[in-house]
């Protein structure tokens, strides 16, 4: 009976097996036709699936209005002006403060004339002036545990309560802790008062401290292609948070060129590829009047490795001029200690801030934070429109370095004049320009970045501009990192012009806050490399940025296609979620890509590369020894083998900026890579080593075939 049963399902069985089941060695077709699954042809791609669509989600319009409301100069505080205290110039009005009331002269008294009514007194009704209303009284923060003098509320005085100065008010503050805990940010434009700052068991203050000790030049998450391209991956079809840092975060750039300028040496952590891919500027798209963002992607495959194709993502925001901007809150955090005699620093400090006077429009208020060993306050509740001019340049033009660098109590005192003076309306940014070489007071970098971490979550924003040579880029960098900040470095008067002149928008407005960029790739397609600072496929593990206005940048990946081949009829896309800076709101934008449509001559794929093989070459540059004896001028380094290494890298950025000699940025990275390699001295009698492969390798390193 059971050899009956076997007999009769055994040829439906085979039938089904041999046309439904995979291809049987052997098996061929006809090209074009039958089965695509058999042997000999391979559907669209290398791999058998259904097109992989994506469909992005309909936004409601996030159109903006263009006209900003008139300032109401009598709700905004009145103008406190220390020259005094803090440069020993007292103006006719600060002198009468100093001075103090002036006698009275004695009243000779006069014979009283006789009344002409008979004597009578003509009594009239004597009127009361009423309130006008309750006044509203914010409540009061309870910063003492951080700021040490004024906090909460009320007048700060011109000079910190360590050193008094002539004419100021000593504070009686607490002295402040190391820093404050950090709390989460209000949804709406309404805030709450600041919280008391305790020293709370917190994570990060306990230690779990991001870890920027080692560079990474590209974020290879996956590992070395296999003779079956993809067969040993699980990740295919992966949702990835990608994040560039902000993006007014060029500092890395700047502080490259101005090595490479000035023939310094360049070290390796001053080399950050994301900073320097997206200092430069790609193709992008104009953005609609409903959006936030426009996207532009292309791809491309890449020549040097089969199987992988490079996707470049380029992101603008929506645009923003001078009309169109929020009016600010703009606390100015300025240290004049001596070491920013040095370099000329002061004076490119002090162009700068001249230059950022004609980028302010009326309405925006503006505080002026000095320190060096203490902190002093000459200009407070200046209001343009309202105040004259004049006295703000005033006290810009009596900047003069002196003193130790106390950063942490300048900062404290600049979060608490621009914490008590916040106005719902307008954009309130903190912008701290220093050299970062802080040598009294709090000095811990990371209990330092601690405060513009919280001050952030008060919605209180921060930008950084590094000035000097050797400036503490880690501090900085750790500051405004963790204050989602920009961070700009002044290395020549050009970069101060652009900064503080046609750029200053982009450095103290955003258009979306806590922004988080998703990649969502089908199942044919892996994320092989990241060219950027973070990648995750957890969002927690990827920070948010904040998005500065009139900026654009660069996703750049090098992605895995599953079976070899890119499948022309599957999708990607990029999903951007945001909070709306004025309102609070979360919001959303998605753009979704047909491979096919994206797919071509990728001018963005190819200049992007260009930069990150010159990016590459700078880093291995960089790892060399420093000869014994050189000189910051040209030709003045021995180097016989780094000279050679120039010509090689010379050679492999000559293939790569074929077809893109109409781009002036892409000729720029050309010109920037001999100008580097002209401080080597090229050797008397120059010899091209030829390289030769070997056989001699140890058994370990060689790979070793699978058994059959």
């Amino acid at each position: 009976m059971k050899r009956l049963v076997a007999s009769k399902f055994f040829w439906p069985i085979l039938f089904l097996a041999i046309s439904c089941g995979p291809a049987i060695v052997g098996d061929v077709t006809e090209p074009g036709k039958g089965d695509p699954r058999i042997a000999g042809e391979l559907a669209p791609g290398g791999y058998d699936a259904p097109a992989h669509k994506f469909e992005a989600r309909r936004h409601p319009s996030h159109r903006r209005t263009l006209t900003v409301p008139r300032p109401n100069y009598s709700s905004l505080p009145a103008l406190e002006m220390r020259m005094g205290a803090c440069y020993g110039m007292y103006d006719k009005e600060e002198k009468k403060i100093a001075a103090g009331p002036k006698p009275r002269p004695p009243v000779m008294k006069k014979p009283r004339p006789k009344k002409k009514n008979g004597g009578k007194k003509y009594k009239g009704k004597k009127y009361k002036k009423k309130a006008s209303g309750k006044k509203y009284k914010r409540p009061s923060s309870s910063l003492d545990g951080l700021l040490g003098s004024g906090a909460g509320g009320g007048s700060s005085a011109g000079m910190a309560k360590s050193a008094p100065a002539p004419g100021a008010t000593p504070s009686t503050a607490s002295p402040p802790p190391s820093a404050p805990m950090a709390q989460p940010s209000s949804p709406d434009r309404s805030r709450e008062a600041a919280p008391a700052m305790e020293m709370a068991e917190s994570e990060e203050i306990a230690g779990a401290d991001y870890d920027d000790s080692e560079l990474q030049i590209a974020g290879d998450v996956g590992e070395p292609v296999e003779d079956e391209i993809g067969s040993e991956y699980e990740d295919w079809g992966a949702e990835i948070y990608l994040s560039n840092d902000d993006t007014m975060s060029l500092s890395s750039a700047q502080r490259v060129i101005y090595a490479i300028d000035k023939f310094l040496p360049l070290p390796l952590d001053h080399i950050r590829p994301h900073e320097l891919l997206n200092y430069f500027s790609f193709e992008t798209l104009t953005v609609g009047d409903d959006d936030d963002f426009a996207v532009h992607a292309d791809v491309a495959s890449d020549p040097r490795e089969d199987g992988i194709y490079s996707l470049s993502m380029s992101v603008r925001g929506r645009p923003v001029d001078k009309a169109s901007r929020r009016n600010m809150v703009l606390t100015w955090v300025i240290d004049r200690s001596g070491s920013m005699h040095d370099e000329g620093r002061m004076e490119y400090l002090k162009r700068g801030l001249r230059r950022s006077v004609k980028e302010l429009k009326d309405g925006d208020m503006v505080h002026l934070v000095l320190f060096d060993h203490q902190v002093c306050v000459p200009v407070e509740n200046f209001v343009v429109g309202r105040d004259k001019i004049s006295d703000l340049e005033r006290a810009i033009d009596a900047l003069r370095p002196m003193g130790a660098t106390d950063i942490h109590k300048g900062l404290s005192r600049g979060y608490e004049i621009a914490d008590r003076t916040y106005q719902a309306e307008y954009s309130n940014r903190l912008i701290l320009i220093t050299d970062a070489l802080t040598n009294t007071g709090v000095t811990d970098e990371r209990m330092i970045s601690m405060i513009s971490k919280y001050y952030d979550s008060r919605r209180i924003r921060l930008s950084g501009v590094g000035v000097g040579r050797d400036f503490n880029d880690s501090l900085l960098d750790r500051l405004t990192e963790r204050g989602k900040g920009a961070y700009v470095f002044l290395g020549s008067e050009a970069e101060v012009d652009a900064v503080f002149g046609p750029r200053f928008i982009s450095l103290i407005e955003t258009t979306a806050l806590d922004v988080h960029f998703l990649l969502r790739l089908p199942e044919s397609l892996r994320m092989n490399v990241f060219y950027g600072e973070e990648s995750s496929t957890v969002k927690e593990d990827v920070q948010a940025i904040h998005y500065f206005a009139n900026t654009s940048q660069l996703f750049l990946s090098d992605l895995m296609a599953r079976g070899g081949e890119l499948r022309p009829q599957d999708d990607v896309m990029l999903s951007i979620t945001y909070q709306d800076p004025e309102t609070g709101d979360e919001l959303f934008e998605d753009y979704a890509f047909n491979l096919d449509e994206i797919h071509g001559d990728a001018y963005n794929v190819r200049k992007a590369r260009l930069i990150m093989a010159w990016v590459d070459l700078l880093a291995q540059m960089a790892a060399r020894p420093i000869p014994a004896m050189y000189s910051y001028s040209l030709g003045a380094w021995e180097d016989a083998d780094g000279w050679n290494a120039c010509e090689d890298g010379r050679v492999e950025l000559g293939k790569l900026y074929e077809g893109l000699e109409d781009d002036g940025e892409s000729t720029r990275v050309i010109d920037l890579w001999d100008k580097y390699c002209s401080r080597y001295e090229r050797p008397r009698n120059p010899v091209k080593r030829q390289i030769v492969k070997t056989d001699d390798s140890w058994p370990s390193a060689k790979k070793v075939a699978a058994p059959r």
